[in-house]
């Protein structure tokens, strides 16, 4: 599999780049990245993949990156033989499905990144999945790496608010306020009805995906000066409203 892989350096229209002229240190070195693509389909399933391998960073902060995203690959590619197949066997008389798929009815997989900083202190990247294996619609998913590169090791939550023992709490309570700003802006609340519908069917999957646990808040990038953090569908509101996230200071 990783045969067909392909490797090139990152270039200036792949990588978005926050680094101003003259400035030490860059937030983000494209020297420091090496990009690796995988497109080849297989019978039931296309691809396009990239993802990101760091010079400065240790091999093994690499590999897993890159054993992710290939299990992603693999885990797509089964889930997708068996969902055609599933549709094949279980067709309805006069319905036209083959036993396997034409190439614009293959299911699809894309994985992309986004860095925050890449250079010679830390990184820190969102790796971004979409995909679809049949059914209503298709998913997006979201992993965060972040990665200390002098200890040669990851950077936990917790490390990044040294000074708050409670930061969880305060990550809960800032996060419940932005996103509920965000939900009205979204949802246009304006009338009483508005608001019964925020309240009765929003703001309790808010509640409950902003509780403050580790693993509500485990996909997250940084700078020196604040922290990013995802939320993944149905996390925090309903499917349809789609994936959100929040900026805060640290």
């Amino acid at each position: 599999m990783k045969s067909s892989l392909k490797e090139k350096v990152a270039e200036e229209n792949t990588v978005p780049n926050t680094e101003t002229e003259g400035e030490a240190p860059k937030l983000i070195d494209r020297s420091l990245i090496t990009e690796r693509i995988y497109k080849e389909p297989d019978t039931y399933a296309v691809f396009d993949i990239v993802y990101p391998q760091f010079k400065n960073a240790g091999a093994e902060f690499n590999k897993k990156i890159e054993d992710l995203v290939m299990e992603g690959v693999a885990f797509h590619k089964e889930v997708s033989a068996d969902n055609w197949q599933s549709r094949f066997d279980t067709k309805q008389p006069g319905e036209k499905i083959g036993e396997f798929p034409k190439a614009s009815e293959k299911y699809s997989l894309s994985i992309s990144w986004k860095p925050t900083q890449v250079n010679n202190d830390y990184v820190s990247i969102l790796l971004i999945a979409n995909g679809y294996t049949g059914g209503a619609h298709g998913y997006k998913s979201m992993i965060s790496f972040n990665y200390n590169v002098a200890d040669k090791e990851e950077v936990t939550l917790a490390e990044l608010f040294p000074s708050d023992s409670k930061y969880l709490e305060t990550i809960s309570e800032f996060s419940r306020e932005d996103l509920e700003a965000q939900f009205r802006k979204v949802l246009g609340v304006k009338t009483k009805e508005d608001e019964k519908n925020l309240k009765d069917s929003i703001i309790p999957m808010l509640l409950l995906g902003t509780e403050p646990d580790e693993i509500n808040f485990s996909t997250f990038t940084f700078t020196k000066d604040s922290a990013t953090f995802y939320f993944a569908e149905y996390q925090v509101a309903p499917y349809a409203m789609g994936t959100f996230k929040i900026t805060m200071p640290r």
